[in-house]
């Protein structure tokens, strides 16, 4: 393992006992939301703090993920998580993001695509000048070439349907449901067949859409057979409108 030296941001966490699941392994969420307060601890220490971001309306939303996972931490292991940016463009950045354990050995490899938000417009706006030269990090992305490529549908077979509503526990300072949230509400309907009994090897996320308290979300989830064991597509809806996709890959 290659500390950062500088060019970006790294932590030690201990997976702690509600970060796990019935396998004694930190769930995905958990692992998500490590990685998201891990990217708000960089802004920090660059002094984009939430409340400077707040004072001048702006917020950074992510727009895709995705996690190559080798083994998931399990309950007690001390952790490093690393990250740092590797892309800038007018309105949008790439950052990517390492996971280790103790004795070095890299447990995930993660990139993810954020856009700059004017917050009372809530669209898209320019990066600051100043930004992009205190973030750039000149060092490489953790998945190369990366093009965050989603299927327009789903495929597979029809395993469940249901409803969410957006509630005030899943949102956050951006006042839309956290991102973190729309991977729990998909892992909540992947059988156990799959959670319990395979391991979670790769996770592709897209938001397409911001949902708000009140909203109501319909989760359809498939799931398909591939060489190496099973392939499930989670697509969430608001009306007919798809709000996010989340695939996910177990062997």
């Amino acid at each position: 393992m290659e500390h950062l030296n500088g060019i970006g941001y790294e932590v030690e966490r201990n997976v702690s006992f509600l970060q796990i699941d019935c396998n004694s392994c930190m769930t995905p969420a958990a692992l998500l939301s490590q990685l998201q307060e891990m990217a708000i601890l960089h802004s920090d220490s660059l002094g984009y703090t939430i409340d400077y971001m707040l004072e001048h309306e702006w917020f950074w939303s992510v727009v895709n993920w995705h996690l190559k996972l080798y083994r998931m931490p399990r309950y007690g292991e001390k952790i490093t998580i690393q990250t740092w940016n590797d892309k800038f463009a007018r309105f949008q950045a790439n950052r990517s993001f390492y996971v280790f354990d103790e004795e070095g050995n890299k447990l995930m490899d993660g990139i993810s695509r954020w856009v700059f938000m004017d917050l009372a417009k809530r669209r898209p706006a320019n990066v600051p000048a100043d930004m992009p030269p205190k973030y750039y990090s000149g060092k490489e992305a953790a998945i190369l070439d990366e093009k965050f490529l989603m299927p327009k549908e789903p495929e597979g077979e029809l395993l469940s349907e249901r409803d969410v509503t957006v509630t005030r526990r899943d949102t956050d300072t951006n006042n839309h449901a956290n991102n973190v949230k729309y991977l729990e509400w998909v892992m909540d309907d992947i059988p156990d067949e799959i959670y319990v009994d395979m391991a979670l090897k790769d996770i592709r996320i897209v938001y397409r859409k911001e949902c708000m308290r009140g909203d109501i979300i319909n989760v359809k989830t498939f799931v398909r057979d591939t060489e190496t064991g099973k392939t499930v597509d989670s697509f969430l809806y608001e009306g007919e409108t798809v709000v996010a996709q989340v695939i996910t890959e177990w062997e």
